[in-house]
């Protein structure tokens, strides 16, 4: 009888157990799918906002390129360098100075002015032995997952130290669309091509879901008074002219070109030039380029074209095209002002007095300083030339009073006593209070006289795909 109920009662007992197993492995199995699935999204989202912000690049030379630092900047913005390791540039401040000295520990900063942008800045630090740079950075371009690529920078703010080499990239404008962008650094090699030398991923600062913009129908044409403009030409991929294009296909620096038609009164004229270019997208992408006005050169405008560096990307459907317009020919004579002025001595400085009031401005002359001579306060560095033939560049320190409010001071033309043109190799700074005109008169020359304008500039927006090419 207890056998037998013993018998009867064991199989609810045993099936239970069973139950309870069952139960058991199902849980485990289950946790078990939970933290595979939460292993997965963590390493997803790891993945996603992954950054190489202090991560160190092995270059083919065998020196080194770190990202130092990555920052978003809409004002003044500086940074500050120690050099060393992490170890070192944590304790290097409070070393003793025999350890600093020991150790040979430098420091310095970069610092970038405000252009009225949002701009997301770069840090990188070069290692490399004393005196041989190697593959130096010289080029930036940031991609992104879908592959839309900018050429962001060429060249940085550097600062240079015995052994590394530190450089502030400004990139003005990147796609936006995506979580991570990536830094792609170049190298020029010894016959003017490009390699690249370093990437490196972080997080986009600004991505969000943007709308798209809609293009306006060609051709496109806009007015301001009695000035017509058309777009005609918008076009983007094509090599960088000259030396500077030079590379294979994936390493070529590339451009945007911008050609536009001018009617005044209905007629066809050449007497007016696009003075300013600004640049923006539907993500927030605000920028312009600064123009030459002078030689056809990397960014530069001559009449209605312009070119500049950077091929932009295909993933906005339109850009904004904000373009002003100033008159370079066909001048009334109340928009005039003519001025002598005398060449000062060699190493020597002229200060000048003569003023002109037009339109509510009154545009002050400073001072004329001959090649190499240094100006004083503001001007000594609005109004140094630092390009080519300094031994015959003169440059004409001004200001305008109050401010420009949409005008702009054009100069005509400068000629010497003979009637021999001295021509301006740049109007430096022309957005500013503060301005600088750069002058080289021919040899024999004693006198320069100036021929000045004051114009209210014109205004124009459009609204455009540009057509993309690529190739040679």
């Amino acid at each position: 009888m207890i056998c037998a109920c013993e018998s009867v009662q064991s199989g609810p007992v045993i099936g239970l157990v069973s139950a309870r197993k069952n139960r058991t492995t199902r849980a485990v199995i289950g946790l078990f799918v939970c933290s595979l699935l939460l292993v997965a999204v963590i390493v997803a989202v790891l993945n996603v906002d992954r950054s190489d912000v202090g991560r160190v690049r092995k270059l083919p030379d065998g020196s080194t390129l770190s990202l130092r630092e990555v920052a978003l900047a809409a004002t003044n913005y500086s940074y500050s360098h120690r050099s060393g390791g992490r170890i070192l540039r944590l304790f290097g401040p409070v070393l003793p100075g025999f350890l600093r000295s020991y150790f040979r520990i430098t420091s310095g900063s970069l610092g970038f002015g405000s252009v009225g942008n949002t701009n997301l800045i770069a840090i990188t630090v070069h290692r490399h032995p004393a005196q041989n740079r190697g593959l130096a950075a010289g080029r930036l371009r940031v991609s992104d997952d879908q592959g839309n690529v900018f050429d962001a920078a060429w060249g940085a703010g550097t600062l240079g130290q015995p052994d590394e080499t530190v450089q502030g990239w400004r990139v003005s404008a990147f796609p936006r669309r995506n979580r991570t962008i990536s830094l792609h650094f170049l190298a020029e090699k010894g016959d003017g091509s490009w390699t690249n030398v370093a990437d490196f991923r972080v997080p986009n600062p600004v991505f969000a879901n943007y709308d798209q913009w809609t293009p306006e129908s060609w051709p496109i044409s806009k007015g301001d008074g009695n000035l017509a403009v058309t777009l005609g030409e918008f076009q983007s991929g094509a090599r960088v002219s000259g030396r500077r294009g030079l590379g294979d296909e994936s390493s070529a620096a590339r451009k945007t070109r911008v050609v536009l038609g001018f009617a005044e009164d209905g007629r066809p004229t050449h007497d007016w030039r696009v003075q300013k270019l600004i640049l923006s997208d539907a993500t927030g992408n605000r920028w312009f380029p600064y123009l030459d006005f002078v030689q056809q050169d990397f960014n530069w405008t001559t009449n209605a074209t312009v070119e500049f560096f950077g091929a932009l990307w295909p993933g906005e459907r339109a850009y904004k095209l904000n373009v002003e317009v100033a008159r370079k020919g066909g001048f009334s004579p109340d928009q005039l002002w003519e001025i002598p002025i005398d060449l000062p001595p060699l190493g020597s400085i002229a200060a000048l007095t003569n003023f002109w009031e037009h339109d509510g401005l009154r545009v002050n002359l400073v001072a004329l300083a001959s090649p190499n001579a240094e100006h004083a306060g503001n001007f000594r560095w609005i109004a140094r030339w630092w390009g080519e033939d300094r031994n015959r560049v003169y440059s004409l320190a001004l200001r305008i009073d109050p401010d420009l409010r949409g005008r702009r001071l054009t100069v005509v033309k400068a000629l010497d006593q003979d009637g021999r043109e001295a021509p301006v190799v740049r109007h430096g700074n022309q957005d500013a209070r503060e301005q600088a005109v750069f002058l080289k008169p021919v040899d024999g020359a004693r006198t320069v006289r100036l021929t000045l304008a004051v114009q209210r500039s014109r205004f124009v927006e459009f609204l455009a795909q540009p057509k993309f090419v690529g190739g040679e």
